[in-house]
């Protein structure tokens, strides 16, 4: 099982951002669950069945999709040595 499988669109923070890039044309957009939810057909599905439900939004691609949860957080950069 993995986070797609055991997590439902309604699980998460509402501001949340998912990013759905593209496996043929390797474009990104960007959604909140907040307007992911507002699709009746979405509303209680797990994520992976959002994952399959999208489709890449450029125009004539219509591509499937791969979801990508969006970090807040900032990288940092490696801090330790050899001892």
């Amino acid at each position: 099982m993995t986070w797609k499988t055991e997590l439902r669109l309604d699980d998460l923070d509402p501001h949340a951002r998912l990013e759905a890039f593209c496996t043929a044309c390797s474009a990104a957009r960007y959604y909140t669950v907040q307007e992911l939810l507002a699709r009746r057909a979405l509303a209680h599905a797990h994520l992976d069945e959002v994952e399959t439900a999208l489709k890449c939004a450029q125009p004539g691609c219509r591509a499937p999709v791969t979801l990508y949860e969006v970090s807040a957080g900032e990288t940092e950069a490696f801090q330790g040595g050899m001892p």
